[in-house]
């Protein structure tokens, strides 16, 4: 049943893992971290999560790969390069978040990573078009209420859903403006998620004022690491 809900490399990349410890895949697929007996974490992101990999000491080492790895976690990612809460990924042939909704499934922690992207959207053309603010900000709220609905049904603390939302130096007065929409909206009361603070990553811990390079993933891992361990 959860296969019919993905794209054919998320599939592949699941059914591999019933063979194995450790399944690697490509972007917008869902990785495996080989367990430790720790938590089982799902994290939904963009193209800060899809564009790299489960691959130990390596700069393509995604920072959810350093987490799970240091929590002894069991991590399965849905991502997609160019995605959010109101815009489909992969240029506008993919997914939102909240079309993968329907994917999640019990967990112990769920990652919400992303905001970047939610400055646009896809136009009935298929093209992206731009937002204004205060379309920006209704289909975040959109999003977070339909989040809170789907991690109650699945018995998931709503403590535990971690939003974060990482940011480089590139187009940052907008950034400060959707983070500041995520840290609203999911700390009140009828939301109550954790919204996990990150500090601007500098040019040296990005390679292209946007992704993180290994400096940059490592940061965001220890990150939510902390927040992690805060919450169980």
């Amino acid at each position: 049943m959860l296969r019919t809900l993905m794209p054919r490399t998320l599939a592949l990349s699941v059914a591999a893992a019933l063979m194995s410890t450790l399944a690697v895949a490509g972007p917008a697929a869902a990785e495996d971290v080989a367990s430790a007996g720790g938590p089982s974490i799902t994290v939904v992101g963009d193209s800060i999560t899809s564009w790299f990999r489960d691959e130990p000491g390596s700069v393509s080492q995604g920072w959810w790969s350093m987490m799970g790895r240091d929590l002894g976690a069991s991590v399965v990612t849905y991502a997609e390069g160019g995605s959010g809460m109101n815009i489909r990924g992969n240029n506008c042939h993919g997914t939102t978040f909240g079309q993968r909704l329907r994917a999640m499934r019990t967990t112990d922690y769920v990652i919400i990573q992303g905001g970047r992207n939610d400055m646009s959207t896809c136009g009935a053309d298929g093209a992206k078009k731009a937002l204004t603010p205060a379309k920006q900000k209704a289909g975040i709220t959109r999003y977070l209420a339909r989040l809170g609905d789907r991690v109650d049904a699945l018995g998931i603390p709503r403590s535990h859903v971690l939003v974060v939302s990482p940011w480089g130096k590139s187009d940052r007065a907008r950034g400060y403006k959707i983070q500041g929409w995520l840290r609203l909206f999911s700390n009140r009361n009828h939301e109550g998620f954790t919204y996990v603070e990150t500090k601007t990553l500098p040019s040296r811990s990005t390679f292209d004022n946007k992704h993180p390079n290994r400096e940059g993933s490592l940061y965001l891992a220890r990150v939510m690491e902390r927040a992690i361990q805060a919450t169980s």
